[in-house]
């Protein structure tokens, strides 16, 4: 193997590690705190065990905890993953999972469900997730009916402009719902912050499949992405369509991206850190960058969670507010340390 495939692979095996740990960690840690030895006992508990050790406290306790880290885990890499080919699609490395305004109308549609009432629910959504569901998908068609991308000669910036005042419109519908229903101002403020609390596996296994595939159009364009690195003319100029990649890639992106804040609400900063973290270990080819980011975005989400959940026990911070102590800091020292190199 080259230098650069030994390299890549000893990467993916520490990330994987990581995720590891961070599961571990999301397992043993919480109101109630669980030795290794027992968080791994309840862990592999089957229900062929007997009933006193299934419903052991331990036993229950481990369940619901490792099901809020795959949770964290699916959500953090589809973000993760979303985040970096959307940085690959726009050439622009402060691009993330809602720049073409999938997060806005998912927000929008579960707002407007709490507001006015979520109804029922289905295809294994509840309604208030089916509503973000179905409001992140419309909202990224908006902005490519704008843009002009259903009819493939869209260029970057305009679905980047198109979705940022399509997200900003977004917002303003937000403020005005929540100011005509502040009663439930409370419930929606949490879901805007994003969490998992109330969540669990059956609703993983509803978005799963638009989440795996987003995953799979990523790496099956991750030879589209590496070509629009380097310019739309010259994409071109080798047999590249840009606006149909966009258009494809892009899609399935923001249908992976839809799903996963109708599972855990609106969570910033994975989807835009996690790629940098990733292209530092495994370089800027998306067949590794993207797979690369998904375990980052993974781990980085299992631990936001168990600070949200710990840190100020027994009161539960929204994840998406740990995300963003996580985030914001170490964007801030990139944006700061380009400054100083430009300035050199």
């Amino acid at each position: 193997m080259s230098k650069d495939t030994n390299r890549a692979v000893l990467a993916y095996a520490g990330l994987a590690a990581l995720l590891a740990a961070s599961f571990a960690a999301a397992i043993a840690l919480g109101a109630v705190r669980l030795s290794p030895v027992e968080a791994a006992r309840a862990l592999l508990s089957s229900p062929a065990a007997s009933d006193e050790a299934a419903s052991s406290p331990e036993a229950i306790i481990v369940g619901i905890r490792f099901a809020r880290a795959c949770l964290a885990a699916a959500v953090g890499a589809s973000l993760a993953a979303s985040g970096a080919v959307f940085q690959g699609l726009f050439r622009n490395p402060l691009a993330d999972p809602y720049v073409i305004g999938s997060s806005g109308g998912a927000a929008l549609g579960a707002v407007c469900a709490i507001a006015f009432g979520s109804g029922a629910g289905a295809l294994g959504f509840s309604g208030i997730g089916l509503a973000a569901f179905a409001g992140g998908l419309g909202a990224t068609m908006v902005v490519y009916l704008v843009a002009g991308a259903t009819r493939l000669r869209s260029d970057a910036s305009s679905l980047l402009l198109a979705g940022t005042a399509l997200g900003s419109l977004f917002s303003a519908l937000v403020s005005i719902v929540l100011a005509l229903k502040d009663k439930d101002l409370h419930q929606a403020w949490f879901w805007l912050l994003g969490g998992f609390s109330g969540r669990g596996l059956p609703e993983l296994a509803a978005s799963a499949p638009a989440m795996l595939a987003g995953f799979a159009a990523a790496m099956a364009g991750s030879r589209s992405l590496d070509l629009l690195s380097v310019g739309d003319e010259e994409a071109t100029s080798l047999g590249l369509r840009p606006a149909a990649t966009r258009f494809v890639v892009g899609g399935f992106a923001a249908l992976s991206v839809s799903a996963a804040v109708a599972l855990s609400g609106a969570i910033g900063f994975v989807g835009l850190v996690s790629p940098h973290i990733a292209r530092r270990f495994v370089g800027p080819r998306h067949v590794r960058l993207i797979p690369a980011a998904a375990l980052v975005g993974a781990s980085l989400l299992v631990v936001a969670d168990v600070v949200a959940r710990t840190a100020f026990a027994p009161v539960e911070m929204p994840v998406g507010a740990m995300t963003a102590l996580i985030g914001a800091p170490f964007f801030v020292y990139k944006i700061a340390r380009r400054g100083l190199d430009g300035a050199r």
